[in-house]
């Protein structure tokens, strides 16, 4: 009898098809993909493809391989905690997260924070749903590599893409 090989599943894996044509090409590293405010926060920084040292010293970094606004899937950001990010250990549930783009407003709402370790990856799994996740070194006041992330979940609220039907 013959074995079945199963294979693991890895996100990279999956292509996902979108209703959208926002994003038609993948925007190359340290490209400009718009802007993140949380007004609650007096916060607002650009956001950039990448999330290397390079993309990250000039503000938010976009994590390849996650979905962009629009795409319908998971966005996920990261950014420095002494610098575009030190006001996040003062967001609160509920605070609203805009995403300016060249294709609309993109708007969550904060429904979670989380502290996880440094090497989880669950974190970044792939939705079927858009979703708006951030992630920072924590402790913030940490010397040097920190061992943990603190990480903040949103819903989206507002999508300009989404035509909403008249009654």
């Amino acid at each position: 009898m013959a074995k079945t090989v199963v294979k693991p599943y890895k996100p990279t894996q999956v292509k996902k098809v979108f209703d959208t044509e926002a994003w038609p090409t993948m925007p190359s590293p340290g490209e400009m993909l718009g802007r993140l405010s949380i007004s609650s926060l007096d916060l607002s920084y650009p956001v950039v493809q990448g999330t290397h040292d390079n993309e990250l010293k000039q503000g938010i970094g976009h994590m390849a391989g996650s979905a962009l606004p629009g795409q319908g899937g998971h966005v996920l950001l990261s950014g420095h905690r002494d610098t575009v990010f030190r006001k996040l250990k003062d967001l609160k549930l509920g605070d609203e997260i805009t995403f300016s783009t060249p294709y609309g407003d993109f708007i969550y709402e904060a429904t979670e924070t989380k502290i996880v370790e440094a090497d989880d990856e669950t974190v970044a799994v792939p939705t079927d749903y858009e979703t708006l996740t951030l992630t920072t070194c924590y402790p913030f006041n940490f010397i040097g590599h920190a061992p943990q992330r603190f990480v903040i979940y949103t819903k989206l609220k507002s999508n300009p893409l989404k035509v909403e039907a008249s009654s």
